[in-house]
């Protein structure tokens, strides 16, 4: 089983990476890669190795949705740019001792805008929104792996534009309980549009790939959890805007390639699980956003969460730049707490 997994996942990365190298350019419903949750947020919007009972982690690694999220419902949201704002929503439940599932979907909202034509001419006003629907399944193998699957169709609608794209999510998680350590490996956004406008040309029709592979370590007597997260490991080729005409100028070095890969967070967690806290720093945000004239917290994510009986209450910020600052909120609610049995 081992073996054929390995296989898979061979298979699979090397088909991200060609994909990645096809894209050329901008890639549509990018939005998918927004955080889903304030943890997911304060732990730098992507973590593919958590330790814990949340299925919205499950956004980033397929793999990482339990049997233990059985009949949770989460809700969240984020305010991000005036007028804009996206969020999620999700349902779990566990089919068996080792079957889980879970029906959600994802949302963003970029506002009301003003219409020009060519000739300046004002045409109205129109709104741009990205919507996804996901269902994921994940199944325990042994003691050690776990691995999950998402599909997801998305449909895009900008002004009188409207597409319509198919993607898959694949992971595995590997969990030694012992040592208390996790490992996690998650290609997302596996896929491309199928439907679109014929009168508008698109730098690429693929969904942005990203290929994650994650670490995360808790500890027996200290309610920390440390996690390492290296993202877009399909992308070794970065440029950035500049005027100069020297040659290579628009080119990232090594050193500032391989930084931009790492996120780095700290948890605190304590057994009880009844709150949390949590702090990263996403060096590709620091690094790409990041004004080196004016003092910023770019890259810096932070979030805290308590749990009220059947209620899970999380709040997150994320700094993007000077002049993005995003603010998440979460809400999950077991719903095993309306069965009088377990009051």
């Amino acid at each position: 089983m081992i073996r054929r997994i390995r296989y898979i996942l061979i298979f699979v990365l090397v088909s991200a990476v060609r994909m990645s190298a096809q894209q050329m350019g901008t890639a549509v419903n990018t939005f998918m890669d927004f955080p889903v949750s304030a943890h997911v947020a304060a732990l730098g919007g992507n973590n593919v190795s958590y330790i814990g009972k949340d299925a919205m982690f499950a956004v980033s690694n397929p793999a990482l949705l339990s049997v233990n999220t059985d009949n949770l419902l989460y809700l969240n949201y984020a305010v991000y740019m005036v007028g804009t704002g996206y969020g999620s929503a999700a349902y779990s439940m566990k089919f068996s001792d080792k079957d889980a599932f879970s029906v959600g979907f994802q949302f963003a909202q970029y506002g009301n805008m003003e219409g020009y034509d060519e000739t300046e001419a004002y045409t109205g006003n129109f709104s741009a929104n990205d919507f996804a629907l996901n269902a994921t399944y994940s199944r325990y193998l042994n003691k050690y792996f776990t691995i999950g699957l998402t599909a997801k169709p998305v449909l895009n609608t900008y002004e009188r534009y409207t597409s319509f794209s198919l993607g898959v999510d694949l992971g595995v998680q590997f969990v030694d309980t012992a040592s208390m350590v996790s490992l996690g490996l998650a290609v997302r956004n596996f896929g491309g549009q199928i439907a679109g406008p014929e009168d508008v040309i698109m730098t690429s029709k693929w969904m942005p790939i990203n290929v994650t592979l994650g670490l995360t370590k808790r500890f027996m007597h200290a309610p920390f959890a440390l996690h390492l997260t290296l993202q877009n490991l399909q992308k070794w080729d970065y440029d950035y805007a500049t005027n100069s005409y020297e040659e290579n100028a628009g080119k990232v070095n090594a050193g500032l390639m391989i930084g931009k890969k790492f996120i780095v967070g700290v948890d605190v967690i304590p057994r009880s699980e009844k709150f949390w806290i949590g702090i990263s720093y996403n060096f590709d945000r620091g690094l790409s956003l990041g004004n080196p004239y004016v003092f910023s917290l770019s890259g810096l994510s932070a979030g805290a969460g308590l749990r009220l009986y059947m209620f899970q209450i999380g709040v997150g910020v994320a700094f993007y730049s000077t002049a993005a600052v995003t603010g998440h909120f979460s809400v999950a609610m077991d719903i095993n707490g309306f069965n009088k049995k377990k009051l």
